[in-house]
């Protein structure tokens, strides 16, 4: 079974959250949503951050 993401808490180092992500540090900006770190920025950046993405698809319609 796999894991749920987790949200990375905003307190969380740029960098380290970065290397969690597969980005550079400057991509890194806040969900809209549950105000955790995101990949925002730059290629392949997704505003939503996987935590809420997957909360999203296990509510139902």
């Amino acid at each position: 079974m796999e894991e749920k993401p987790r949200r990375i808490d905003p307190a969380t180092d740029r960098a380290a959250a970065a290397q969690l992500l597969g980005c550079l540090p400057d991509e890194v900006g806040y969900c809209p949503r549950c105000q955790g770190l995101t990949h925002r920025y730059g290629h392949g950046a997704r505003v939503i951050c996987a935590a809420c993405r997957a909360a999203e698809a296990a509510s139902p319609a």
